[in-house]
């Protein structure tokens, strides 16, 4: 039994045996949103993801997912009852504001992702996202977004968004 103890404590050496883990991630909830706040206990740092269904906030950006199968490449979208606009409209802006990591939307439309910048649905309820005439429209619940971003910002996530 004693040569089994010492055996384990050379093994493990002077370290403890239950380390608390290098992050720590807290789930809060708002409106339907779901934001994941980690801590990094080593660094400092803090990072965060939000999501609400199949839509995601990364980089000042909203990803409407609408499936592998759908090419977005001449999809059309319209926020609430406004006027329904080309994703290509929306470019300029996600480029601009250094969305498009590894090519993003744009380098593959066939990945059924269509980006748009928060500023467009920031106060909306609903964005509905055609990605060809021959498809139904995809319905996207963007209520709350607000307050999820500013309960994000509040508990230490980054100034261009989670």
């Amino acid at each position: 039994m004693i040569v089994a103890a010492l055996l384990a404590l050379s093994l493990f050496g002077d370290k403890p045996l239950l380390e608390p883990s290098q992050t720590v991630t807290r789930h809060r909830h708002v409106g339907g949103w779901t934001v994941k706040i980690t801590h990094d206990r080593f660094t400092g740092a803090v990072s965060c993801a939000m999501d609400k269904g199949h839509v995601e906030f990364r980089t000042d950006a909203l990803i409407f997912h609408l499936g592998r199968d759908a090419d977005t490449s001449d999809a059309v979208f319209r926020i609430d009852g406004g006027p329904a606009r080309n994703v290509h409209e929306a470019t300029y802006d996600d480029e601009r504001r250094g969305f498009y990591r590894d090519g993003g939307p744009l380098a593959n439309p066939t990945g059924g992702e269509v980006v748009l910048p928060s500023f467009y649905v920031t106060g909306a309820k609903w964005v509905w996202i055609r990605a060809t005439p021959n498809r139904e429209p995809d319905a996207f619940d963007v209520r709350r977004f607000a307050d999820a971003l500013a309960l994000a910002r509040a508990n230490g996530c980054p100034d261009t968004g989670p």
